[in-house]
């Protein structure tokens, strides 16, 4: 990782800011590796955690705007002049089912948390053509949130573990893997709970 930053110097987190923002549009996309590997870095001193903060806050912010734009204005049809189009938007589609029926400021919030969320969220605040300012706070905050979580995973693992910066990012990746296993099963059960009592609500009023 050292030779990392030595080769690509002052472009690492300009570049660690573009792929960011691709993820938004890229759900696979694996920049959160990429995040926490700096925040493992920054706790090793070889980055300013401040600067790898501002770079990955600015490229979510940047990357979560563009996806809102896209689907408010439905310039997401644009991509079916392409194959690749055309299965960027069937997992842009896939991330926001995911996401639920969120149709509050909080829910939406929220659902950033589940793997995919991030599109969802803002693929969802488009499609419901939620406002532009609400939306860009959203989005300033879900960014913020978002960056502080996996910057600091690679950085609280790599000052807790001593550990070389390659092993704290293996290790928080690990960590934050089984945080959003946990979350995605947590919501996922929750979806259920509401859809039997919906169901059972139904079946009464059906039958007085």
């Amino acid at each position: 990782m050292v030779e990392l930053i030595d080769a690509w110097g002052g472009w690492l987190l300009p570049l660690q800011a573009f792929f960011v923002a691709l993820t938004a549009l890229v759900p696979l996309f694996p920049s959160e590796v990429m995040v926490i590997a700096s925040g493992a870095m920054a706790s090793a001193g070889h980055l300013s955690l401040t600067w790898v903060m501002i770079a990955t806050t600015l490229g979510c912010l940047a990357g979560d705007l563009v996806l809102y734009a896209l689907c408010r204005y439905q310039l997401v049809r644009l991509l079916y002049r392409w194959r690749w189009g055309r299965r960027l938007h069937r997992m842009l589609v896939r991330a926001s089912i995911r996401g639920g029926t969120a149709t509050t400021w909080t829910g939406l919030l929220l659902i950033r948390w589940i793997p995919g969320g991030r599109a969802a969220s803002m693929a969802s605040a488009g499609m419901m053509r939620l406002p532009w300012r609400p939306t860009a706070a959203l989005a300033l905050v879900g960014a913020v949130i978002w960056s502080g979580w996996l910057v600091g995973l690679g950085y609280i693992t790599g000052t807790t573990t001593d550990l070389p910066p390659w092993a704290s990012t293996l290790t928080a990746i690990g960590i934050g893997t089984l945080v959003a296993l946990i979350v995605a099963l947590r919501v996922s059960s929750q979806r259920r709970a509401r859809s039997q009592t919906s169901v059972r609500t139904s079946t009464v009023d059906q039958n007085p």
